[in-house]
Parts: structure tokens; sequence; C-alpha cells
């Protein structure tokens, strides 16, 4: 009895010692992420203005492929954005290894150009999407390889992430989980 009560000592003390490091690692993230917010910005667009023509509304939006691309270049070794969710909050995961794969960045990044150049109407059901050219040349544009891009665009296609037509891209059954 007294071996039990003594493994449980320990491991409540390792429990306590792996919730300080995950803090550690959760705020290290944060002043990551807001480091890069802070230089990717946002977009201001205008939403309109009072009949009266006094008041004017204004909206600030995430550009969502810009925020991943500096979030994964401030990101610590090991980490990779995996989803940017309507609501702007970031999904970041840990890849298990001490650097991370490019593939899983620029995965990334391409998926938040798809999601930010999709657009739904009120039900949800999608009004439009990009075209493969436009994906591939919003990639250059946030430092991606258009061949590195257009090689995971592809790889995003074969694991059920985007349906590639020649409408254009379309997210698929996957697009959340990657």
């Amino acid at each position: 009895m007294e071996r039990h009560a003594t493994l449980t000592d320990e491991l409540a003390a390792l429990g306590a010692e792996r919730d300080a490091v995950a803090a550690a690692v959760q705020d290290r993230l944060a002043d990551a992420v807001s480091e890069a917010i802070g230089e990717a910005g946002t977009n201001v667009g205008s939403l309109g203005q009072s009949k009266d023509g006094k008041r004017f509304r204004f909206e600030a939006r995430l550009d969502r492929a810009a925020l991943v691309a500096a979030v994964t270049e401030a990101l610590p070794d090991g980490f990779v954005v995996s989803h940017v969710n309507e609501d702007g909050t970031l999904s970041v995961d840990w890849t298990g290894d001490s650097t991370t794969p490019s593939k899983r960045e620029h995965g990334a990044i391409l998926k938040a150009i798809i999601a930010e150049a999709t657009e739904t109407d009120s039900d949800g059901f999608i009004e439009s999407v990009p075209s493969r050219d436009r994906v591939l040349a919003r990639a250059v544009e946030l430092g991606v390889d258009e061949g590195d891009a257009a090689d995971r665009l592809s790889r995003l296609a074969t694991l059920d992430v985007v349906d590639i037509t020649d409408e254009g891209i379309y997210p698929d059954e996957n697009f959340s989980r990657y």
C-alpha cells in the first residue's frame, strides 16, 4: 500500500510538471501568433454608411492565408498551423519532429487560400471557389515555390481535402481535418 501511495504522489507531481510545461508552450505559441498577426495585419473593408452619411461602418478581417504564412514562419520548429477556422481561431499541431516538414506548412497555406477565396451563401452552400491558377499565384505571393504548391495541392486532392475541377478548387470531405 505504501508503494501505491508513493507512485500516486509521483504521478501527481509529474502531472503538475506536464501542465506547467504545456502552459509555457501555449504561452510561447500565443506570442508567435501575436507576432505574426502584427506582421500580417488585417484587411479593413467598408461595410457602408448611414443614410444621413454621418456614420460609417468598417469590418476588420484577417487575411487567413497571409496569417498562416506569417504564423508558419514565427512558430517554433516542430509546430504547424493545421487549420484556420471561420471565426479566426487557429489550430496549431505539434508534428512530433524537431523540424516541421515544408509539405505540412505548404498544405496549411494552401488550405487557408482556398478557405479565404471560397464564397458561400447564407445556407452554407458554395457559390464560388478559386481557380487552380489563382490558388497557385497567391501561394507564390506568400513565399511558396510554385512547383511545391502544385505538388501539395495534388496531394491535398489525393487526401480528399480538396476537389480539383475545371471550375476551381472545392473544399472536400476532409477539408477541416488537415
